[in-house]
Order: structure tokens, then sequence, then C-alpha cells
């Protein structure tokens, strides 16, 4: 009789992710959690098309509990741009509501995700571009970057380190990581 490999289980964490980049970003902490030899998956769903805040908080919440049929989530979290919050507040405070109700962390990147990403770097960490220079700003200190990068680039050039030096000022970040057992 042959006997196959057993798959180790993996906790599961659920995070919403409001575009490619976003998912991206959470298949590059899967790579980091493997290196560090965490039994975790981060379960990364890609949300569009959705639109505002509450469009996505709705459709995330959908897509958490297909995946909770799969199998159990241990904790489930959001990415979501700030200047969306910003471009209809109501909208944002409603999204925030259902996330807190349905239990969910959310993740507000400040004001995007290129924003949000500038903040890995070194003499960084407080900076705050005005919506539509982020990526400017980003490019200044990662030449190569660009919308929607697979896990596997950003991981040519972002580290542990910068991951940790961002969670140093973005509570949520630091929260979701400790969650997971990267902190």
């Amino acid at each position: 009789m042959r006997r196959g490999r057993s798959i180790e289980k993996r906790t599961r964490y659920f995070l919403g992710c409001e575009g490619e980049s976003e998912q991206a970003y959470g298949s590059f902490l899967n790579r980091l959690a493997s290196e560090a030899g965490l039994k975790i998956h981060i379960v990364a769903v890609n949300l569009q098309p959705a639109g505002d805040s509450l469009a996505l908080a709705e459709k995330a919440v959908r897509a958490c509990k297909k995946e909770e049929d799969r199998g159990a989530i241990a904790a489930k979290s959001i990415m979501l741009d700030r200047d969306k919050f910003d471009e209809l507040p109501e909208k944002g405070r409603r999204a925030q509501a259902l996330m807190n109700k349905e239990g969910f962390a959310s993740i507000w990147q400040r004001p995007d995700h290129e924003g949000f990403l500038l903040r890995h770097f070194p003499g960084q960490e407080h900076a705050n571009p005005p919506r539509g220079y982020s990526m400017t700003a980003l490019t200044a200190h990662w030449p190569g970057y660009r919308k929607n990068m697979a896990a596997a680039d950003l991981r040519r050039v972002l580290t542990f380190e910068h991951v940790a030096r961002a969670s140093g000022v973005i509570p949520e970040l630091h929260r979701f990581l400790k969650e997971i057992g990267l902190l």
C-alpha cells in the first residue's frame, strides 16, 4: 500500500482586497509567513468590481461567507483605500459599521495602496502624499513599481523589515500581522 503525504492543515485568514494590488500584497504576506514557518494561509480575495467603500464591504461579507463554507476562517480583514471613504463619507461610515458588525478588521490605506506601500520604505513611514500623488512619491523610492504587480515582484523588493516598518505606523496592519503570527 502506498502512503501519500499528508497535507498539514493551515489556519485560514480572510483578507478582502480592493483590487489586484492588494490581492498580490496578501499573497506576498503568505510568502513571508511561509518563509517564517507559519502554518497559515491568507485567503486574499479581489473584490472588484465593486466601487465605493460600502459596496466593497458588502461584497467582502458575501465572499467571506463563501470561504467559510470551504473551511473555518480564524479572522476576517479588509483592505480599503481611504480616499474612497473621503469621497463618499456616509457610505464609508456605513461600510465601517458593517465591517464592525460582521467582525472584520479594516485596514485603511492612506490615501490609497501606493501611499500604503510608500510607508514601507526607510524615512517614509510618516509620508502623507495628497490624493493623486502617492504613485509619484512611491516610484521615487521604488522606480520599478507599477500597479497590479505580482506577489513575486513585490517580494523581490519588499522584505519582512519593510512590512514591520510600515506596521509601526499603520496600527491596522500591525494588528493583522500580530493576528496571523508574523509579528
